[in-house]
């Protein structure tokens, strides 16, 4: 079932892929780069968090002229239709994002529209987000994680999927296509020859949840309400080190 029916007018289309490839990609790539060296202070998390949302704002706005939609429900859907790589503790990241947005542009949180997220995580405001040693963490009573690799990471990088053309706006809001970090995904042909990249890959995986490597990755500290976080490492399901070990053995004889 579609997020809303119809197909988007072109200039509304056309404003939102210029936006998206214009302004957001390109902030994407800004911000990750601070991410990478641990750089990000206060103001950076917020401008993009800002960045992300109004792209959200827009659809909901393409979508409203279609047909008459509920912002709380879209993104409720637009949560439920988009598999967000990354971090099984946290299921609602555009929800989450759209309401520390709203929180810090309105000073106060729109009550109404986030009773879920009140219930879970208490009072959403500007404090809720805490710079610390050039990482951004969401603060709550029972909540403690990286705001900025856990849920606008992901969220960034499914807007980056290459959207050129109006059907395509159309299937981005209806949840049909979207960028993605790849983790569960593997392209070996699981031949001899491959068995050394798998072995480094199996040696140092990317954490799911955070994106770091090994003993970079913060989330054994992270806090889930009665969760707590861990490393959650992008491994090849079907990798068993002893017969990748012999593959490798084999492919040295062979080279021999």
């Amino acid at each position: 079932m579609d997020i809303y029916n119809g197909k988007s007018e072109e200039k509304d289309a056309e404003y939102l892929l210029r936006y998206i490839n214009d302004v957001l990609i390109p902030s994407s790539q800004e911000f990750f780069s601070l991410l990478d060296e641990n750089k990000v202070a206060l103001h950076h998390a917020f401008s993009f968090n800002a960045i992300l949302a109004h792209a959200i704002d827009y659809m909901v706005f393409i979508s409203n002229k279609m047909t008459s939609v509920n912002r709380k429900d879209f993104i409720h859907k637009f949560d439920e239709k988009y598999y967000v790589d990354g971090c099984a503790h946290i299921n609602n990241k555009f929800r989450l994002l759209d309401a520390v947005n709203n929180s810090f542009k309105h000073v106060e949180l729109h009550q109404k529209r986030y009773p879920d997220l009140i219930e879970k995580y208490g009072e959403l405001n500007f404090h809720s987000l805490k710079a610390n040693d050039g990482k951004i963490f969401f603060e709550a009573p029972s909540y403690s994680f990286d705001y900025c690799r856990v849920v606008m990471r992901p969220i960034a990088v499914i807007f980056q999927c290459g959207l050129q053309t109006t059907n395509d706006v159309d299937d981005f809001i209806n949840g049909r296509i979207c960028g993605s970090n790849g983790y569960g995904h593997f392209s070996y042909d699981y031949e001899p020859h491959d068995a050394i990249d798998r072995m480094i890959d199996a040696c140092n995986p990317e954490c799911m949840d955070c994106g770091e490597y090994g003993d970079d990755c913060d989330c054994p500290n992270f806090i889930y309400g009665d969760n707590q976080g861990d490393f959650n490492g992008n491994i090849d399901p079907i990798f068993d080190i002893e017969d990748v070990m012999s593959q490798i053995s084999g492919t040295r004889e062979w080279s021999k």
